[in-house]
């Protein structure tokens, strides 16, 4: 298949993805560019060294031999230079499709490559990913075991600094109680002692108001027996 300047012109080159190595986009198209160009002047010259080759030929074909003294023989078409040139051509054609083959090839190698080499970073960063996220499995389980561990620990030490505190307030209640208990008994022994004393008291007001009455008694009764006689005495002596 001739390559043309056309071909030169629209030939894509996919780029390598990203952190890969590759030609300079820039460069790249810039060479093409000169490609295309030189391509087309080589193209028009051997157009026009074709139709020059046609036009020689038309004007070398034998015409009819007037009579006239036979001229001095001109000197020969030069058809070597244009053989170089055509041959030159040739070279410059064959050069630009063997560069823009060239290209082509090493694009497509560097393609292949890039997808051999994508291909290998994928499942590198799969079998990455993988481990990663096995190792985030296995560290979130050891967290959660950790953690787990932790608040077991917290609960056993609440509960037990909880039963201490039971204790300890139950014990405080059992003494206080005890404390009030005795308090009260105390209380109950003094007022026992002082209705004791009442009682006493009582018994001995009784038995000297008892006493002091008798006492009273016994004084109303002797006077009432004295004061008949003197009666009886004043009577006797009073005159008749």
């Amino acid at each position: 298949m001739p390559l043309t300047p056309a071909d030169v012109h629209n030939v894509v080159f996919k780029k390598p993805p990203i952190g890969k190595r590759g030609y300079d986009e820039d460069e790249v198209d810039a060479f093409l560019d000169v490609v295309e160009a030189e391509l087309a002047r080589l193209i028009e010259e051997n157009n026009e060294l074709r139709a020059g080759s046609s036009t020689g030929r038309v004007a070398a074909q034998p015409v009819a031999p007037e009579p006239t003294p036979a001229p001095a023989p001109a000197p020969p078409p030069q058809p070597v230079a244009r053989e170089d040139d055509t041959a030159r051509a040739s070279r410059m054609l064959a050069l630009a499709s063997e560069t823009a083959d060239r290209y082509v090839n090493e694009a497509k190698s560097q393609a292949d490559q890039m997808v051999s080499t994508a291909k290998t970073n994928s499942d590198r960063m799969v079998a990455e990913a993988r481990a990663k996220s096995e190792q985030m499995v296995s560290e979130a389980r050891t967290r959660a075991d950790s953690m787990l561990n932790d608040a077991r620990t917290r609960a056993d030490t609440m509960e037990r600094e909880a039963r201490a505190k039971a204790a300890a307030l139950d014990q405080d209640a059992e003494r206080r109680h005890a404390e009030v208990m005795g308090g009260l008994e105390e209380k109950r022994a003094n007022l026992e002692r002082k209705i004791e004393e009442l009682r006493t008291f009582e018994r001995e007001y009784r038995t000297r108001f008892r006493s002091y009455l008798e006492s009273h008694l016994r004084d109303l009764d002797a006077r009432g027996s004295a004061e008949p006689s003197s009666a009886t005495r004043q009577t006797q002596h009073a005159p008749a």
